[in-house]
């Protein structure tokens, strides 16, 4: 009696394990595809992000070479000063 009792012990054991088998793989399948969904979500994401920022950049500058085209002399007279100063401060004596 003690070895059937045994073997219907060991069966539903085997049973248990078998159906918890099929739910982890279930919940391991459930998580896999929520997983993928935000993969794809971030890709949308990240797609949209780069756009909103390329057109920014293109926008900015094109309002910084509208100045520069604007105003090229004073651009010109700009960096000439700037250059005057760097070559005065680099070559002055150091005593």
């Amino acid at each position: 009696m003690a070895a059937k009792d045994q073997e219907s012990f060991v069966g539903s054991l085997r049973e248990g394990a078998i159906d918890a088998g099929g739910r982890v793989q279930e919940a391991v399948a459930a998580m896999a595809g929520k997983i993928e969904d935000s993969l794809e979500d971030a890709k949308y994401e990240g797609r949209h992000m780069k756009r909103k920022v390329q057109a920014e950049l293109v926008r900015r500058w094109k309002a910084v070479d509208r100045v520069g085209r604007d105003n090229a002399f004073l651009m010109a007279l700009g960096a000439l000063g700037v250059g005057i100063a760097v070559g005065y401060l680099l070559g002055r004596d150091r005593d």
